[in-house]
């Protein structure tokens, strides 16, 4: 596995999603719920070191508020109390 591809991993780890195998058609991996394993997105493996968690990061406040993420709320629940 490719150090992009575990710092990926490592980023979406830290508001309950999972990087899943690479899809069929490229260099894409399925985000998938860690809590129902429910397919929530892709991620492409062309970003620059460090910014997955940017991205991750960034979004964070759409996680906890439930506006991204998986209709089961594990994100939500995750980060409870996130929001400023």
């Amino acid at each position: 596995m490719s150090d992009i591809v575990e710092e990926i991993r490592r980023a979406y780890e830290g508001v309950g999603i999972r990087l899943d195998h690479p899809a069929s058609y490229g260099t894409y991996y399925r985000l998938l719920c860690a809590a129902c394993g429910r397919m929530i997105g892709n991620v492409g493996d062309r970003l620059l070191p460090g910014q997955a968690q940017e991205i991750v990061d960034a979004q964070r406040e759409l996680y906890a508020s439930g506006l991204l993420g998986c209709a089961c709320g594990h994100q939500q629940e995750r980060l409870k109390g996130a929001r400023s």
